[in-house]
């Protein structure tokens, strides 16, 4: 019966249905094919929602072998985080120089940069895990020298994917050289275009990181103040680009963190909002901006107290909990609430963490050969293709009887 719907009611349906499904289809028929492999189908499936991101936290580790482990982590609430129910990615990448820096994760894309203080030039990889799609990005446009500050930035919106890129130039004695020559890749593109930046700041330099929220890449940085009595000559805040303007910005920080040096303070993304923590020598405090954008909305959340040997803040799940290193190499759970940790059961090199929010997404999709990803099917399963087919269809018969309807 599918056979006779009109291509915009296979549309409809097709957008209301999930990556893995999605995948499958395009075995059914060259038309179905060329549906969900269309870039335009592609970004509608992100704008509709259809990949929401299924409480799912994208987790990397280090092994003692120093193998590179990636998993999505299921993050149910009233669950215990572990990798009972995990999913183990297949990574098909190898660094140059032992591992990867994760620049950042957005609409089911992982940035990867092959860099650690070393050479300036190194690949900068897109991947989208879920259906083992990968580009390497075009070389920059900007060279830099080893001894160079390279910064980069990731973000994606409903209709494009961009990777910003500074570099700050190094003097004799090692201070950066202002202001930082600028470019940015478009994936609609597939190209590097210098843009104008004049601003004097510097993104934090050691260990750089960034949050993506609001459609806004965000940095910790720093700049130089008139008055030297004021903390010690400099300020920290947050330095930010609207992805889809391609507009620099400033957020502000509360005084009792814009004093503290960039260096003992981290960014990230708590819950819906953008966060900040700051480090000293007894533990951790946790900074939320409850109204983006409103400087007065700034909040302290809690403390962390890191008695017992705990490191450094990893990452939050939906439920509150804070994800932590200990310096034993495990990562655990910390409740603000009882401020209570728990072992969870996961290992790895404490450095080597890291966790983000997940989604799946078809971005990467078009115009690449495409066929049923066997990760993506149920264990053991060795559908044919004739049955994918018939699934298919039946499944777009049910709905065009229920209107569409999830």
């Amino acid at each position: 019966m599918s056979d006779y719907l009109p291509k915009e009611i296979i549309i409809e349906i097709l957008l209301k249905l999930p990556v893995k499904s999605l995948i499958r289809f395009t075995v059914v028929c060259k038309s179905w094919r060329s549906i969900i492999t269309n870039s335009e189908f592609i970004f509608s499936h992100l704008s509709k929602g259809a990949s929401k991101e299924d409480n799912t936290l994208f987790f990397r580790r280090y092994m003692k072998d120093r193998a590179e482990h990636y998993t999505l982590l299921k993050d149910v609430e009233n669950q215990t985080l572990g990798l009972q129910s995990s999913l183990e990615l297949d990574f098909p990448f190898k660094s140059l120089i032992g591992y990867f820096r994760i620049v950042g994760t957005a609409k089911g894309l992982v940035c990867l940069y092959d860099e650690f203080f070393a050479s300036p030039t190194q690949s900068i990889i897109l991947w989208n895990p879920c259906i083992r799609k990968h580009i390497v990005l075009p070389t920059p446009t900007i060279k830099s020298g080893t001894s160079d500050c390279v910064v980069l930035g990731f973000g994606a919106t409903s209709c494009n994917i961009k990777v910003v890129r500074l570099v700050y130039s190094k003097t004799k004695d090692f201070a950066c050289k202002v202001p930082a020559e600028v470019e940015i890749y478009s994936l609609n593109s597939g190209t590097w275009q210098r843009v104008h930046f004049d601003d004097s700041y510097i993104i934090k330099e050691f260990m750089w990181s960034q949050a993506f929220i609001k459609d806004t890449v965000h940095w910790l940085a720093y700049d130089s103040v008139e008055d030297s009595r004021q903390s010690n000559g400099f300020y920290s805040f947050i330095a930010s680009l609207h992805v889809d303007d391609e507009v620099f910005g400033k957020i502000l920080l509360p005084d009792n963190l814009s004093r503290v040096c960039e260096r003992y303070l981290s960014i990230t993304v708590v819950g819906e909002s953008l966060g900040v923590i700051k480090y000293d020598d007894s533990g951790s405090c946790v900074w939320v901006m409850k109204e983006y954008g409103v400087m007065k909305s700034w909040t302290k959340l809690y403390n962390i107290d890191f008695v017992g040997g705990i490191d450094y803040v990893i990452g939050f799940r939906k439920n509150g909990e804070v994800l932590l290193a200990s310096p034993g190499d495990e990562l655990v759970t910390y409740n603000p609430e009882t401020a209570l940790t728990k072992d969870i059961g996961i290992y790895g090199n404490a450095r080597s963490f890291y966790i983000d929010k997940f989604m799946e997404s078809l971005v990467l999709l078009t115009g690449q050969d495409v066929v049923a990803d066997k990760q993506l099917l149920p264990a053991g399963s060795h559908t044919s293709r004739r049955q994918t087919s018939t699934e298919a269809k039946a499944c777009l018969k049910r709905k065009s009887r229920k209107g569409g309807k999830m």
